[in-house]
């Protein structure tokens, strides 16, 4: 096997914070499987104007929780360099939606942000509603939309005027996605992040609240 890939592989291992997908990993790598590991390793997944979105797999090239975390810590270091403060995290009913949810709850509580999230899998406008409602500086929704069930995906919302772009609760555009790509690329080591158990689970407020609104619309 390539000695680079061999490197990666093992460096990707010890800082992959599940255990299935690390486990996975170490038995292609041991196999020798130079063929299957490739594909998992042909650069980070990139995070554009639709945030993160690929196939659910392991490794730098697909959607877990090793990439979601990185994309949560480069979104806390964006945060920081903005003064944002609050963030509020929904999701679908897609596999591994729940444990991207909470792994970029663990980051981002654990960088100090105020981090709230919605009761249940509900759809992508309500995350954008509580983004407004809960008037927090930034909302995620762990989703990929219409892409095929073997996908996953990771949108990002945010709530004021940031960089001269009023979004107040729409989705980034350019050059937001660049620059939070650059903080994302900025993150070596997701064992070095710090964790925190510290947010707020919704309740079924802010859906009654959105259900309500739209319906008299």
């Amino acid at each position: 096997m390539n000695a680079a890939l061999v490197e990666e592989v093992k460096a990707w291992i010890a800082d992959d914070p599940d255990p299935k997908t690390a486990a996975h990993l170490q038995a292609l790598l041991d196999a020798g499987d130079e063929a299957a590991l490739k594909p998992l390793f042909n650069g980070f997944l990139q995070f554009g104007t639709a945030g993160l979105r690929g196939p659910i797999g392991a490794g730098p090239s697909c959607m877990n929780r090793a990439v979601v975390g990185r994309a949560a810590a480069g979104i806390a270091a964006y945060m920081k360099k903005r003064g944002m403060k609050s963030v509020v995290i929904g999701r679908d009913a897609r596999y591994g939606s729940e444990d991207y949810t909470f792994e970029s709850a663990e980051i981002l509580s654990g960088a100090g942000m105020d981090v709230y999230i919605l009761p249940r899998p509900l759809p992508t406008p309500v995350l954008a509603f509580a983004t407004n409602e809960l008037k927090c500086d930034v909302g995620i929704m762990v989703t990929a939309s219409h892409n095929p069930p073997q996908d996953n995906g990771y949108k990002v919302y945010l709530g004021g005027t940031v960089d001269g772009i009023h979004y107040r609760g729409s989705q980034i555009i350019s050059p937001t996605d660049e620059s939070i790509a650059k903080k994302i690329d900025s993150i070596t080591s997701l064992a070095s992040q710090p964790r925190s158990n510290n947010w707020t689970v919704l309740g079924e407020e802010v859906v009654h609240k959105y259900v309500g609104i739209t319906a008299a619309l």
